[in-house]
């Protein structure tokens, strides 16, 4: 019986069609004469709904956004730290460390377990749920206010980080399977875009708190403004249909082709949502076709799966070893020390860089290809980066041991220019040649494994960064340049071109290595 389940959803799907003449091909409507076919008109309903699903990743943004900005705020370490010698509230570095990385320890795991609930129970639920932990996790963190317990804050980071590691799986995947074809490279990238903007208006929040706040409302603020991002995913979440792709999993044929009437603005029973269906249908047999026999372990097995799996582990771990987080979550703490009156604003510049700099990176990735778009961001990265630590390392105190503002703002300079590089590059560059890298038949678990990577390396940078900066100050930058220069040899050398390629032609590339890789 196993033998025939991909052939079985293709023959369900075939008499369902042709015995209940549910499917009338004749009615397919033309488009209004002020409207064509391909014009984002066509789309609003489409771009709505995974506008609203794409909004989790602000979620996401917003915390990478404000944690930095909060540990450093004066409230912050009232309610968590202590008096040192000087007189000074202060927060030691090792506490600072955890609160700010164990968030990705949560996401690893959520994106690991959690987003499995999306195949059972729907890509809905699953953000339902996902929203409900977060929801959850927000509480923990602003109660602690009155236990004055660091640790019951960092739980709560634990718990929301499980929430955002599942969304940030099954957000992509809902809006890859919801949207047209015509314009699903954009919405997919409108993920990211909602994460650099969360990231930026995480910044903004920041600055606006310690300017115009006092007390524990100060860094309470931020984390209570997350409980209304949760609300306002639900409500588009509401409104949104459920995936068409999970509907022909569970063989609800019918209710695939209402969601794809309303995400298509076309007529239920038109050609188009007739045609739509049955390539589902057809792309889900042959999924099932190819996992029939895999195991889990497949990815370990032969020369060309195993380069495979090092190929796309080794990139996402030298993204985050780029250094873009060394910015992103200490940058208010890192230019506070190079003179600046205010370093949130420096942090809201970054910030605005990032986000206005993710529109190119969409660009980027397609005009350059995937080994170009990365190697060019390793050489450039590397050379701000360099510039950046030996500015700041040799040249930032003179004699009298006084900051130089002019060569802290060359600092933040050579920092804007980096970010970049970053995010025009390797931010979402790495993500697509992941994706691009494998067969159907060890896609998910390779994936799973690299991504997996990913947030553990975040965490390892997040953890160790105040603790190592403590000791050797800003020639911690050496060693991000390190790894980025050992990044684009390793892209030189080891990473295919995969744009425009099929799957198939994908595994060509590496059948010398093992003839097992073919399909």
């Amino acid at each position: 019986m196993r033998m025939d389940s991909s052939k079985d959803t293709s023959a369900r799907y075939n008499v369902l069609t042709t015995s209940s003449g549910s499917l009338n091909k004749t009615q397919e409507e033309a488009p209004s004469s002020d409207c064509t076919e391909h014009s984002l008109w066509a789309y609003r309903k489409a771009i709505a709904y995974c506008f609203s699903t794409a909004f989790t990743g602000f979620i996401f943004g917003w915390d990478v956004g404000t944690i930095g900005g909060l540990t450093n705020l004066e409230s912050f370490k009232q309610s968590f730290g202590y008096l040192n010698s000087d007189n000074v509230w202060t927060i030691d570095s090792l506490v600072s460390g955890l609160i700010i990385s164990v968030f990705n320890i949560g996401c690893a795991f959520g994106g690991l377990t959690l987003s499995k609930a999306a195949d059972r129970w729907g890509r809905k639920m699953c953000l339902y749920l996902s929203l409900a932990i977060y929801s959850v996790g927000v509480v923990v963190q602003w109660s602690s206010v009155f236990s004055g317990a660091w640790y019951q804050f960092m739980v709560g980071r634990i718990i929301t980080g499980i929430a955002v590691g599942a969304s940030s799986v099954v957000a992509p995947m809902f809006i890859s399977e919801s949207s047209p074809t015509v314009i699903r490279g954009s919405m997919v990238a409108l993920y990211q875009l909602m994460i650099t903007c969360g990231i930026l208006m995480g910044n903004i929040a920041d600055y606006s708190v310690k300017k115009y706040m006092a007390g524990n409302i100060q860094w309470l603020t931020p984390v209570w403004l997350c409980h209304v991002w949760s609300v306002l995913v639900m409500l588009g979440l509401f409104l949104m249909p459920e995936s068409p792709v999970y509907y022909v999993s569970k063989a609800r044929y019918n209710d695939a082709s209402r969601s794809l009437s309303l995400l298509n603005s076309k007529p239920v029973d038109s050609d188009f949502v007739h045609s739509e269906v049955e390539k589902i249908v057809e792309n889900q047999s042959h999924i099932i076709s190819a996992q029939r026999d895999s195991l889990w372990y497949d990815v370990f097995v032969g020369k060309s799966n195993l380069k495979r799996l090092f190929i796309g582990v080794a990139v996402m771990i030298f993204q985050q070893f780029s250094g873009a987080n060394y910015f992103f979550y200490y940058g208010t703490s890192l230019f506070a020390s190079v003179g600046l009156s205010n370093s949130y604003i420096t942090a809201m510049i970054l910030g605005g860089v990032n986000f206005a700099s993710t529109f190119f990176g969409i660009y980027t990735v397609e005009k350059l290809g995937r080994k170009s778009t990365l190697l060019t961001g390793s050489i450039g990265m590397f050379l701000c980066m360099i510039t950046y630590t030996a500015l700041g390392s040799f040249a930032l105190k003179d004699s009298n041991g006084e900051e130089t503002k002019s060569i802290g703002f060359l600092m933040i300079v050579f920092t804007c220019v980096y970010i970049f590089f970053f995010a025009t590059t390797w931010g979402p560059g790495a993500f697509v040649v992941v994706s691009e890298l494998y067969n159907v038949r060890t896609r998910a678990i390779a994936i799973a494994i690299a991504t997996s990577c990913n947030w553990f390396s975040n965490f390892m940078i997040s953890f160790s960064t105040p603790m190592i900066t403590g000791e050797i100050g800003y020639k911690l930058g050496f060693v991000f340049s390190g790894c980025l220069a050992v990044s684009a040899i390793f892209v030189w050398n080891l990473v295919p071109e995969t744009k425009g390629l099929r799957i198939e032609q994908v595994d060509l590339l590496f059948e010398d290595e093992d003839d097992s890789s073919k399909l």
